[in-house]
This record gives structure tokens, C-alpha cells and sequence, in this order.
């Protein structure tokens, strides 16, 4: 199986780097100072256990050359996948499978045609839509905490679970979880990839909702006692949401807040990201949500009170 990563980030190079290690050769594709340093030094992760260990996958940024794949993985933050369709085009084949992993709404989420048209939020002009097949997409939702300490070297906190189901139509996905199984993912193919969309948005929405709002980390929100009621008020409004959209999301407000205790579980870090001048996912983790929620009917008051809060914030 011809297999082709985009995105030498966190999860794109974990997901590279062990296929590899495995014997399941992944071609990675990068640019630029990314790409020299994967071709010099390899790519080393670092596991929860402290032992780092160097993988040498195949590296380009030539995509015509590796032509059309049997699957790729598309591990590239929610703002720049316009910018790597250049990339993406030449390795769809007629039977190409897309697994993207990205953050948030993903711009597929209305591929079945349940929710309307494209999502404005992740995909403004409908370019992703046009140009990459719904019934080839298998959604992909991946629970794992890793850094990227630099260009070469992750380090990998915990967690290993991937969901995998497609967007649109029934075709199977229980062969690329065993792609990923082999890679020592805990990989599953799930009936529901969108229910699994809004359980894994549950953190990453309401702290980084209350982070743009009070200024603090996920940790400093998750030992405030003040904050937890107008927390949990966030996150009953998103389950709220995901139960009328028809795909509810399986956690519960208590789940999401102890996930502030394990450090790298929440993703993105948006205060962080807006505070660096980092393109942050706002638009996937907040705004998808909202125009989703518009489109159901359904008011948040917790969270538009919130979000209205930090733009007149932002303004002054």
C-alpha cells in the first residue's frame, strides 16, 4: 500500500515516523527548512518512556514524482490546507484515500449533505470542496498529546488513538485501521467519526474559548472553582449542539475539565496561538460551531456572551 503524509508537524511526523518504524514506509511531505533538516538528520521522537528513536522515511516536496497514493494523510493545521493543495492534487488517484487529521469542525463535516453547503468558516470560497471528492474522504479524529520541539525531533506525551470513519457514504475503514493498528495506533473504525468531531472539540472550544476571555492556561481555568460554572454552561451548550446536529458527542463536562491535568491534551492552545501572532485554528475550534448552530437554529448564550466579551476586547 502506497502510503503519502502531508504535514511533518506533530501528528503528521508521529504518524510518518511510526509507519516507518514499523516497516510501513510513509512518504513525507514538507517544505523548506523542514524538509533539509528531515533529509540531514531524520526524524527522532521521543516517547513517553524518554527514549528517543531516529526514523529516515522517504522526504519530498515533490508530489508529481511520488504521484497518485493508495491513502494520504493530510496532518496540516486547519488555516493553511489551501495552501497545500498544490501538493495534495497529483497524489489523488481514482482510488485514493484522503484521511485528513486536522483540528476542530474539518471543512468535510456537511459531506453528506445534512448541514448545507460548505462551512464558511474552514472553507470560504468552497475550494476544498471542489477539489477533493466527499466519498473519498475517511474523517480521522486523533486523541494524542506531542510536541514538536523542532523541525526534527517530537516528543511524544501520551495517547494513540485514531478514529476513522468516512464522511460521506459507507464504505469500510476497517483496513486502514489496521494500517494505523500496525503502527502501534489504537485505531478504530467507528460508526460515527462526527460524534467523535464534537467529543474531541469539547476542550479545545471551552478552554480555549475561556482562555481568550480571562487571559489564563487551560491549567490556571481548570483550578479556578469561580470559572467552572460558566465552563460547564460552555460545554453543556456544545453537547447541546452536537445532540441536535444528530452526531452527540459522548463526554461530560466533568471528563472534559480533568482533561486540563494532563499537559499537551489540549489542542489548540488559541490564547497562546493569538497572543504569539500564531495563525490560530479560531476558525475551526469557534467559529465552525457557531455558523453549524446558526444553521440548526439553536442559540448559545454562554458562548456568544463570551465570544462578544473578547472581540470588544480586541477592539480597544
Amino acid at each position: 500500500m502506497k502510503v503519502a503524509v502531508i504535514g511533518a508537524g506533530a501528528v503528521g511526523g508521529l504518524i510518518a515516523a511510526r509507519l516507518t518504524a514499523a516497516g510501513l514506509p510513509a512518504a513525507l511531505v514538507a517544505r523548506r527548512r523542514t524538509l533539509d533538516t528531515l533529509r540531514r538528520d531524520g526524524l527522532t521522537v521521543e516517547g513517553p518512556s524518554g527514549r528517543p528513536v531516529t526514523v529516515r522515511p522517504e522526504v519530498t516536496d515533490d508530489t508529481l514524482a511520488l504521484g497518485p497514493q493508495d491513502v494520504v494523510v493530510l496532518a496540516v493545521p486547519s488555516p493553511l490546507l489551501t495552501d497545500v493543495l498544490d501538493l495534495l492534487l497529483p497524489l489523488l488517484g481514482p482510488k485514493t484515500r484522503l484521511v485528513p487529521v486536522v483540528g476542530g469542525v474539518p471543512w468535510w463535516y456537511p459531506a453528506d449533505g445534512s448541514f448545507g453547503g460548505p462551512l464558511k468558516a474552514v472553507d470560504p470560497k468552497g475550494l476544498l470542496s471542489d477539489a477533493i471528492p466527499a466519498d473519498r474522504i475517511v474523517g480521522a479524529v486523533a486523541r494524542v498529546a506531542v510536541e514538536r520541539r523542532t523541525p526534527g525531533y517530537l516528543r511524544h506525551l501520551g495517547g494513540l488513538r485514531l478514529a476513522l470513519g468516512p464522511a460521506a457514504g459507507s464504505e469500510g475503514t476497517k483496513d486502514l485501521a489496521a494500517l494505523f493498528g500496525a503502527g502501534g495506533f489504537n485505531a478504530l473504525a467507528v460508526p460515527d467519526i462526527r460524534a467523535e468531531v464534537w467529543t474531541a472539540l469539547l476542550a479545545p472550544f471551552a478552554f480555549g474559548l475561556l482562555g481568550l476571555a480571562t487571559g489564563k492556561t487551560a491549567q490556571e481555568i481548570a483550578h479556578d472553582d469561580a470559572l467552572q460554572p460558566t465552563f460547564a454552561a460552555v460545554v453543556e451548550e456544545v453537547l447541546a449542539l452536537s445532540a441536535a446536529l444528530g452526531h452527540p458527542a459522548t463526554a461530560k463536562v466533568e471528563d472534559v475539565w480533568t482533561m486540563a491535568q494532563h499537559p499537551g491534551r489540549i489542542r489548540p492552545a488559541l490564547r497562546a496561538d493569538v497572543a504569539a501572532g500564531r495563525r490560530a485554528e479560531i476558525e475551526a475550534v469557534l467559529d465552525a460551531p457557531l455558523e453549524l448552530a446558526k444553521r440548526a437554529g439553536l442559540s448559545l448564550p454562554t458562548v456568544t456572551g463570551l465570544l462578544s466579551a473578547v472581540r470588544a476586547d480586541t477592539r480597544q
